[in-house]
């Protein structure tokens, strides 16, 4: 059976013969009536836990500063079909362009570039609103709280300052964090480093911080009260599958994420009648495999439907190569999971802990890795099989597990929560 994977912008595909194929776990098709354009509208006509922006912008005395909150480039959020109609409530009620501001919320990742921004905003909103990085390097961070947790919270000035604060962004499965979306676009998105190293030190290790779980998770808990100091106004989320947008929720940001990610259970939750010799896992395309470090995502999810000592085929284009210096450092530095977990304890590190991951995962299955990037550096750092195709990849793992290996295909790797 010849399978369509996303791989990059283009695709690919693989040839599973069908006596070893043992299912295919997709999303579940939800069919919506309403086009993008008009779930956003709903939404921000209907927010939940908040006044509407209108009544939000009416309030506010001798108003200077709107500042938004978008993603960046290694997030799918549609921000181009987000922004239109949310400036267009903004501007009905008296906002002016140049009283706007937009904040991409990088994180710990690298500041946007103009090219990107005119790609993420449209070229049009680029050109004409302001629009800044986190920089989480950087030094105009305000101290707005410590949480229970311990973790002190140090908030982008531009944002704090600002009279609205806005979230924008997209629901979809974070493998530890439960799911990404809501506070999210706080913590990490618009913090300090150390900020966002705390929040992880203090949460990583917990059973209970893993993938489509928001109750009893500490890191959810962690980075909800951490946003929770950040006095947001208004937060308008989405939620997409292969097509598009199919849900579009306003208001309170943890309300609004709680309802995305009930959307997302009841899309991407999938179950296999039993674990698999061989996983095939395409870490949805671009942007989700712009590089190593957010393609592992679907590495990650993976593990939960492989067979122990099975094989894991990976399929990320990665034309950013690994995208983290200290997951690249990590990799070169120690050789085992035990020396990572040591220093990890000690002083965690951003990107040190996804190369923990990676010696975890190729501890429990033997990993393939179709991939742009190097032969040497799959092989000889990360410690992955490199093949130039899933079918070489797959030809490989057939010749060790025997002609009767039971193949198991996740096209969505990245989204897909997958159980037996």
């Amino acid at each position: 059976m010849n399978i369509h994977l996303p791989y990059g912008k283009k695709g690919t595909t693989v040839d599973v013969p069908e006596k070893n194929l043992a299912g295919i776990l997709r999303p579940a098709e939800y069919k919506v009536k309403e086009n993008s354009e008009t779930l956003i509208k709903n939404a921000l006509n209907n927010p939940q836990g908040t006044k509407t922006l209108t009544e939000i912008v009416k309030a506010k005395m001798n108003l200077d500063v709107v500042a938004i909150a978008v993603d960046d480039h290694t997030r799918p959020c549609p921000t181009d079909k987000i922004l239109p109609p949310l400036l267009a409530e903004l501007h009905a009620a008296g906002v002016k362009d140049e009283n706007i501001l937009i904040i991409f919320a990088t994180g710990s990742h690298r500041t946007t570039t103009k090219d990107e921004a005119e790609k993420l905003l449209g070229k049009d909103i680029a050109s004409r609103i302001k629009y800044i990085s986190n920089d989480s390097w950087g030094t105009d961070y305000v101290d707005i709280g410590t949480t229970k947790r311990g973790t002190k919270v140090m908030l982008k000035k531009a944002f704090y300052d600002a009279d609205i604060k806005i979230l924008t962004g997209d629901v979809e499965i974070h493998y530890f964090a439960g799911y990404g979306g809501g506070r999210k676009s706080i913590l990490p998105g618009i913090v300090r480093y150390d900020t966002i190293q705390d929040n992880y030190k203090r949460n990583f290790f917990d059973p209970n911080a893993r993938p489509a779980k928001l109750d009893g998770n500490p890191m959810y808990e962690n980075m909800t009260e951490a946003a929770r100091f950040a006095n947001v106004d208004y937060t308008i989320n989405v939620v997409q599958d292969e097509k598009g947008i199919v849900g579009a929720y306003a208001g309170d940001f943890d309300i609004v994420l709680k309802k995305g990610a009930a959307l997302v259970e009841k899309i991407y939750m999938a179950k296999a009648k039993s674990k698999a010799d061989i996983v095939i896992s395409s870490a949805n395309g671009a942007p989700h495999d712009i590089d190593l470090y957010q393609a592992y995502k679907a590495l990650h999810l993976a593990l939960a439907v492989v067979k122990d000592g099975g094989s894991i085929i990976l399929l990320a284009e990665c034309p950013e190569g690994p995208g983290n210096k200290n997951y690249e450092t990590w990799m070169k530095k120690y050789k085992t999971k035990e020396e990572m977990r040591k220093e990890l304890d000690r002083e965690f590190n951003i990107g040190g802990h996804k190369a923990y991951y990676n010696l975890l995962a190729i501890e429990k299955a033997e990993i393939y890795l179709v991939t742009a990037m190097p032969k040497e550096e799959v092989e000889g750092l990360y410690r992955f099989k490199y093949a130039k195709s899933a079918d070489e990849a797959l030809a490989q793992a057939l010749k060790k597990h025997g002609k009767d290996a039971s193949v198991l295909v996740i096209p969505e790797g990245s989204t897909t929560v997958s159980g037996v």
